[in-house]
């Protein structure tokens, strides 16, 4: 039996909007819980065989996501080879500019922008050398990490280059210059230190001290005194003594010294939030700094149409701050980098610069919805044209939906705490953490000579009660540059 072209152009309206409500309000924080669980209780090994395995990342267009999340994993699991090798992919594959096919942005314009490759956020994309960095220095490659941690910066000024308005506001990472200062001060190069350090207070100055979320670190005052008497810079020395109200006794240098990276939380996870026209205009505010304003042109029929803004939405961490006791004594992990306030800027600054791009994807269905309104009326007459029109509509609307993709094991916070080391075989560290409740984990760094870099994650509640860093000496290197010679690098697994 055939079935009538009414009711089949009726059922397919009515089919297409019901396919929609089903899939179209899956998020990719959604399509990832598996393997952010797994992560979350530190369980690293099982998340990397999530990421293997999840469908929605073994689609070619979400590579770089894939590259990422897996490059992440693996760091945090101490597999740095691995970690470094899928975040080399993954530069390589920012570096080509990541194309969309025409299939791919069609389906983009006519449903929504995840038909589309995952390009990355601005920030996400410069994190990638930070985590190459860590990896390099652990594997006792300390050059190599210095190689990356300059690519930060000059990877965000390369990004903001090529857009002709509507330019980032994030444009420098104040982290990125103190993580350059400590790898100089690991490979002997004190001089290069106190620039990066100058470098990073700058940029707190430049903004009354704090940059995006973060006050200027105690830790990085000390530094820069520090390495400004080192040198002999008697004006400096004075200048940032008395700016920062430090003493001699602040600023002592030790032989030995560890500084601990304390990784809390998880990032921020992408949402959307979808509206209708009101007034003349698409509206979305999530506060008084972020908001979207688009101008829908006088006359413009647009039906029934709704518009999906992505949003950053703020996990909470499970510990608020932390602590590291040793020898009768304490210090505070001190906030380096707060990547919500970063995420925010950066994505509103994109939403600002595709504002054209969303309103011609309005365009495009508003074109399809008119389209197969005129064949229902060559077809059936003049009343079914209203009916498919109508459905179209809704089938617009019920797919415009945000890109929630983003790198989601990246950190909430990142913190960090400079410590001196006794001579001893081991030197024992509490790390006492509080929030939801109060927790400790013990970490144990063999003495050596220069700096070491520890990395500490703490993505959910401490399931652990022992953590031991395992290290890799590379005298040689250093003693190329240092006037003393100095052991470096460090590195720690944690399973």
């Amino acid at each position: 039996m055939r079935i009538p072209t009414k009711i089949w152009f009726q059922s397919l309206s009515v089919g297409v909007f019901i396919f929609c409500l089903n899939s179209c309000g899956i998020t990719y924080n959604d399509r990832s819980y598996e393997f952010q669980n797994e992560v979350y209780y530190r369980n690293f090994g099982k998340a990397a065989t999530l990421i293997e395995d999840n469908k929605f990342l073994s689609i070619k267009r979400n590579r770089l996501l894939y590259l990422m999340e897996k490059g992440k994993v693996e760091h945090m699991n101490g597999n740095y080879k691995e970690s470094n090798h899928l975040f080399e992919e993954a530069y390589i594959l920012i570096d080509d500019r990541i194309n969309t096919n025409a299939g791919q942005a069609v389906a983009a314009k006519l449903t929504n922008p995840m038909a589309a490759p995952y390009k990355g956020e601005d920030f996400e994309k410069v994190m990638i050398h930070y985590y190459m960095a860590l990896n390099y220095f652990q594997l006792g490659m300390p050059n190599e990490a210095l190689v990356e941690a300059k690519r930060i910066n000059i990877k965000l000024l390369e990004l903001n280059q090529k857009y002709k308005k509507n330019k980032n506001k994030y444009t420098e990472d104040a982290f990125a210059q103190i993580l350059q200062g400590l790898l100089y001060e690991a490979t002997g190069d004190i001089n290069n230190a106190f620039i990066a350090y100058r470098n990073a207070e700058k940029l707190y100055a430049g903004n009354d001290n704090s940059y995006y979320g973060v006050q200027i670190p105690l830790q990085l005052q000390k530094d820069l005194v520090r390495t400004a008497k080192q040198l002999g810079f008697t004006q400096e020395y004075q200048t940032y003594s008395k700016q920062f109200n430090l003493t001699a006794e602040e600023i002592t240098s030790h032989p030995a010294e560890a500084v601990i990276f304390w990784e809390n939380g998880l990032g921020p996870a992408k949402d959307q939030t979808q509206i209708t026209a009101v007034d003349g205009a698409f509206v979305a505010v999530d506060d008084a700094e972020n908001s979207i304003f688009i101008p829908i042109p006088p006359g413009t029929n647009l039906g029934i149409t709704s518009i999906a803004i992505p949003k950053y939405v703020q996990r909470e961490s499970f510990y608020k701050g932390a602590r590291l006791k040793f020898n009768n004594q304490q210090t505070n992990f001190q906030l380096v980098e707060d990547f919500y306030p970063i995420a925010k800027q950066t994505l509103h600054d994109r939403m600002l610069r595709e504002a054209v791009d969303i309103a011609l994807r309005l365009g495009a269905k508003k074109a399809t919805s008119a389209g197969l309104g005129a064949i229902a009326k060559e077809l059936l007459g003049d009343d079914a044209e209203g009916i498919v029109k109508a459905g179209a509509d809704i089938a617009g609307a019920a797919t415009e939906k945000a890109d929630t993709r983003n790198w989601q094991t990246l950190p909430a916070t990142i913190s960090y705490a400079r410590v001196p080391l006794t001579e001893k075989e081991n030197n024992t560290f509490i790390i006492e953490k509080y929030g939801m409740a109060t927790d400790s984990d013990t970490i144990s760094i063999p003495y050596k000579k220069g700096l070491q870099l520890v990395s500490y994650f703490d993505v959910g509640k401490a399931t652990m009660n022992y953590v031991k860093p395992q290290f890799k000496v590379q005298q040689d290197e250093v003693e190329k540059k240092a006037v003393t010679a100095k052991d470096s690098t460090s590195t720690q697994k944690i399973k």
